[in-house]
């Protein structure tokens, strides 16, 4: 009896530690790697931390790609995706965080993307003269424009009045800028596309590569600076984000804030907008000397947007809006 008590505590002392070891390796593969990244997909979505605290520290050495990815993409794109993940860690993009925005939510691939840049109404008469700028005049709808671009300025004088002091460039061209690109700033130009989202499908769908890589960079570096999380921004089909629809790459280089606070640089604010497009056009050569030079205000323009009948556009708005400001002048 002794011997058979022993040899019953044995065998549950063993099935005990079976159980504590079964526990043990369950909790190791529902931990993941220790970098916020779930070793198996789960049903659950995970909270994707700011992108002000991803740094290089916790970021895995492997280039795979996270398990959740294949509800999103096929064998040919998730093969593309791992490349362009390789090419954007090289350019010091954390892995970690590129597979974060894989993972959100809000993260899809956009097959026909290309279709979008064959159709631009800029392409349609610029390159395959199927229309002519009257046409493109008319889509743009330039006459209500500029009736609009006047309440549009009386609107915001005062913040128009500061930029124009900073180096001579007329309130009008700003204002007919972000006209033509979203109506003044109308929440229906807010964007239908994320910005992440149409880049990476740039990538595998089209042959815009250098570019997408170029940009979705630029996206996470802005993103870090600002605080804000990638998927704040929404964008155009390309990938042009807030109400001056600049690109990633030229939010690095040219928007600002206002008030020179950086980490509050928003693309969706007016007031930054304004002053972020007259810093472009500024930093294009145009300035109090000269602005009344219509061949300079042309290649200013030309920079920011390079399309013919775009530009023209733009420049009809600015006469007209300029015109009205000499009519109440008198």
């Amino acid at each position: 009896m002794r011997y058979l008590l022993i040899i019953t505590f044995i065998i549950f002392a063993l099935l005990a530690c079976a159980g504590s070891e079964q526990i043990k390796e369950k909790t190791e593969i529902r931990g993941g790697t220790g970098t916020g990244a779930p070793a198996v997909a789960s049903d659950t979505p995970e909270e994707i931390p700011p992108a002000s605290i991803i740094s290089e520290k916790n970021v895995p050495d492997e280039i795979s790609l996270p398990p959740a990815v294949p509800e999103a993409l096929d064998n040919d794109a998730m093969e593309k995706a791992m490349e362009l993940k390789q090419h954007l860690v090289r350019n010091g993009v954390p892995g970690q965080w590129f597979d974060q925005q894989l993972r959100h939510d809000h993260f899809r691939v956009h097959p026909g993307v290309n279709n979008y840049f064959r159709k631009s109404a800029e392409r349609q008469v610029d390159h395959d003269k199927t229309h002519d700028a009257s046409w493109y005049f008319a889509r743009m709808r330039v006459d209500a424009k500029i009736e609009k671009g006047k309440i549009f300025i009386a609107a915001n004088k005062d913040i128009f009045r500061r930029a124009e002091a900073k180096h001579g460039i007329h309130a009008e061209l700003i204002a007919a800028i972000i006209g033509i690109e979203t109506n003044f700033g109308d929440q229906l130009h807010h964007g239908n596309f994320y910005a992440f989202n149409s880049l990476v499908s740039q990538y595998i769908f089209t042959k815009r590569k250098k570019f997408a890589v170029r940009e979705i960079t630029a996206l996470y570096k802005f993103s870090q600076m600002t605080g804000r999380q990638p998927h704040y921004f929404t964008s155009s089909y390309a990938g042009a984000i807030g109400w001056g629809q600049f690109m990633p790459s030229s939010l690095l280089a040219f928007f600002i804030d206002a008030n020179g606070v950086h980490a509050d640089t928003d693309p969706f604010s007016l007031e930054d907008t304004i002053f972020s497009v007259e810093n472009y056009l500024y930093k294009h050569n145009l300035s109090v000397k000269n602005i009344s030079d219509a061949n300079a205000r042309y290649k200013a323009v030309y920079a920011y947007n390079h399309s013919d009948v775009y530009v023209k556009a733009v420049l009809l708005i600015y006469d007209g809006l300029r015109n009205n400001l000499q009519k109440t002048d008198r």
